[in-house]
């Protein structure tokens, strides 16, 4: 015994924003439009009654719903049909929908129920999940603190990128930004503040990098740009430019703190593991830098550095 009244099944139809028809297949009559399906037609459900389906389907006619309803019978229960039609409101142009098609037995009748959607609006719902699997995904790769990217999304990055280097093939320069004094930061302000430091940091190559540019956070204080078809010059100019910004820097609440920063330069002269790449890099910064500037930056060389 059905644990439903055929009166909650009607109010769930009812409920549906799709436009959900029934349809008496041996005449071709409406025996049934839900409200919103009226609705969006420009009808009451009473008006429909006295309509054929086909008179707001401009592009069906009575011999193909038949023959589409005939071949309902010929296919295994609870299969149903798929079939596109536009409908046509009382006001306004005809829109695409996709109807599906069941062919339902009770008490010796048969009725077709037809549900469908506007592919338009279809299509905006599936474009809606997609954008928020994207977002879903981008999140999934970045650095909460920063907003850039992280480590490992980056190293996938650079792999792809740095098997192109070569004299006849893609230049690649790698400047890698060293946050010298964050853990003093940490240690005197606390982590918010450090936190916010960062948060900084990756505004800041954000607006200061070019668009086809690539950020990262690489660990907890190393921040790092890759740039495309860029040499060593173009990155000691994107450097002092980052220097110059965090110079000017400043929080109110803190008027002492300072960032200090040690930027390398290197332009990659040959493909090579990224891992190692940033390594060496990093090496090179450590040996080279000053404690006495607050903030410096390293030409590493094409030819001084050797990978």
């Amino acid at each position: 015994m059905a644990r439903i009244s055929e009166q909650e099944i009607t109010l769930i139809l009812q409920q549906s924003l799709d436009l959900v028809l029934i349809i008496d297949p041996s005449d071709l009559t409406l025996m049934f439009v839900n409200d919103n399906g009226a609705n969006w037609l420009g009808y009451t459900a009473e008006d429909l009654m006295d309509k054929l389906p086909i008179e707001f389907m401009p592009e069906m006619s009575a011999a193909e719903l038949e023959s589409i309803l005939e071949n309902l019978r010929v296919l295994d229960e609870g299969e149903g049909a798929t079939v596109v039609s536009p409908v046509c409101r009382n006001v306004g142009n005809p829109h695409d929908f996709e109807f599906r098609l069941n062919l339902i037995k009770m008490d010796n009748r048969e009725f077709v129920l037809m549900s469908g959607r506007d592919i338009a609006e279809r299509v905006a719902v599936t474009d809606q999940v997609h954008n928020l699997l994207a977002d879903e995904q981008t999140k999934s790769t970045q650095d909460k603190t920063t907003q850039l990217y992280q480590r490992d999304a980056f190293l996938e990055i650079f792999r792809t990128l740095v098997a192109d280097v070569g004299p006849n093939g893609l230049r690649l320069t790698l400047v890698m930004i060293d946050i010298k004094n964050l853990h003093e930061i940490n240690a005197q302000y606390g982590q918010s503040v450090g936190d916010r430091v960062l948060r900084s940091m990756g505004s800041l190559l954000h607006y200061a990098v070019a668009k086809d540019d690539i950020c990262a956070r690489f660990s907890g204080r190393k921040l790092c740009v890759l740039m495309q078809d860029k040499g060593q010059n173009d990155g000691l100019t994107l450097a002092e430019k980052i220097n110059r910004a965090l110079a000017k820097v400043k929080y109110s609440e803190f008027p002492t703190l300072r960032v200090h920063s040690s930027i390398g330069v290197a332009e990659l002269p040959e493909p090579n593991d990224p891992e190692l790449l940033l390594e060496k890099v990093i090496n090179k910064i450590r040996e080279l830098k000053s404690n006495e500037i607050a903030q410096e930056v390293h030409r590493l060389g094409l030819l001084t550095l050797q990978f």
